[in-house]
């Protein structure tokens, strides 16, 4: 029921039903905590969908449904992604390096080129790796966002990686 969905104590967003902001960083913690424990990567990937706040509401609306199924159907399960707001998803990637993040991210965007938005719908995306650009939950999504900002700038449908952290 689609009432139940907008509720003020509601963590799903009601246009693409996926989580929305305020699971994201309490989720990156606990990946970012487990990943320390066993010594495998994590990665984030910002996906922003280009030129946004230019679409009428509709189409904003459409946007997000077809790029959210474009995500989920192209990660694994065990990925988790949610609606940040905005124009804006994230998506957690377990056991994921910086390379296989990259490559995720460029068969989202692939894939979202062949959807039939595409004419009007592309994806820029910033990707952050634990432990390569960050050491914890929270400079890891700053990172990724970040980046994000910096492929948006660059032209519609780029992706960047987010610098080193300065303590490696």
């Amino acid at each position: 029921m689609r009432g139940s969905e907008t509720g003020a104590d509601s963590i799903t967003e009601a246009i693409t039903g996926l989580p929305d902001g305020r699971v994201f960083p309490v989720m990156l913690e606990r990946k970012v905590a487990l990943a320390r424990r066993t010594l495998k990567p994590v990665s984030v990937i910002f996906f922003e969908i280009d030129e946004f706040d230019s679409f009428a509401p509709y189409i904003r609306e459409h946007a997000m449904r077809v790029t959210s199924r474009v995500i989920t159907n192209t990660l694994r399960e065990s990925d988790t992604v949610c609606g940040l707001g905005g124009g804006v998803l994230g998506a957690l990637l377990d056991d994921t390096s910086e390379a296989g993040a990259i490559w995720a991210a460029d068969r989202i965007r692939q894939a979202n080129a062949e959807a039939p938005s595409r004419d009007v719908v592309s994806l820029s995306a910033g990707v952050a790796c634990y432990p390569t650009h960050a050491m914890d939950g929270q400079d890891l999504l700053e990172a990724a966002r970040t980046a994000c900002e910096m492929a948006v700038e660059h032209g519609p449908g780029r992706i960047q990686v987010a610098a080193g952290a300065d303590s490696l």
